[in-house]
Formats: C-alpha cells, structure tokens, sequence
C-alpha cells in the first residue's frame, strides 16, 4: 500500500467514525473509550450549566468536551470523567492555574525565549507544572503588556 493510498485510507475511516458517531477517534481514544458512556450518563449535558450536545455544536461547531476530574489524561474510569461544554471545561482548567501558578520575572523572560526560540507550550507546560493552555494564556497577557507599555 502505498502512502498517498495509506493516508486517503486513514482520512476515509476517520470520517465514518466521525459519521457514525459524532465525534472523532481522538475525541474516543482520549477517554479510553468511555466517551459515549459518559455522555449518556451525564444526559449528553454539561453538568455545570446545562447545555446540551446540540447546543454546543450549534454554538462552537464541535460536540461537547469530556473533562478529567483530576487532569490525569490516563485516569479513564468513568468517575474520574464529566461532560462539560468548552466554556466550563475552560474555567475550570485554565483559570485555576492562571489564578494559582505564580511566575516571576525571570520566568517571563525564558517562557518569552523559549517560545521565540520556538519551544512548545506543551514542553514549557511541562516545566512549570501547569497545562498548556495556561502558558499560552501567559503568552497573550504578556503580549498585551508589551504593546500597551
């Protein structure tokens, strides 16, 4: 099989998956496949202010999230699993460590050089004992700081 015939193959089965079931493998795997479960044991809602599977693609063109209680990506059991729109899902992941995660100038100054150097937010993530998602918040706070001051 060659790899233009591989990667048409691969394209074609991500998108039956996504037919059948709505959301795509990765969404599946990143849950150790409990994501259907937990939709339907959460009434396909988000269980911090209700909103529905329909309404989050309707608003945000992508189904609703499954969040990890404790982070732990390889936690998969199913009461360590919520559904939870992106709004929530957000707040409770990126605001607590933007609120909690204190950084000094000095880190300023090499999260800054990393990223310019072309780092990952996931490898400086990983550093600093945060997500991804909150060194990237960082980034675009102290790309604000820079251009107003």
């Amino acid at each position: 099989m060659g790899a233009e015939h591989k990667l048409e193959w691969q394209r074609q089965h991500r998108n039956e998956f996504k037919a059948i079931h709505g959301y795509s493998r990765t969404s599946h795997y990143s849950t150790g496949g409990q994501r259907q479960t937990v939709l339907q044991r959460d009434g396909y809602k988000c269980i911090e202010c209700g909103m529905t599977d329909a309404e989050h693609k309707a608003k945000w063109g992508r189904p609703i999230t499954i969040d990890h209680k404790d982070r732990n990506k390889k936690n998969n059991s199913p009461d360590n699993l919520r559904t939870m729109c992106l709004r929530c899902h957000g707040r409770k992941d990126i605001t607590p460590a933007l609120t909690f995660t204190k950084l000094s100038a000095e880190d300023r100054i090499f999260i800054m050089a990393d990223r310019a150097n072309g780092e990952t937010y996931q490898s400086i993530a990983l550093r600093y004992g945060c997500c991804q998602a909150t060194v990237h918040k960082w980034m675009q706070i102290w790309k604000g700081e820079n251009q107003n001051g």
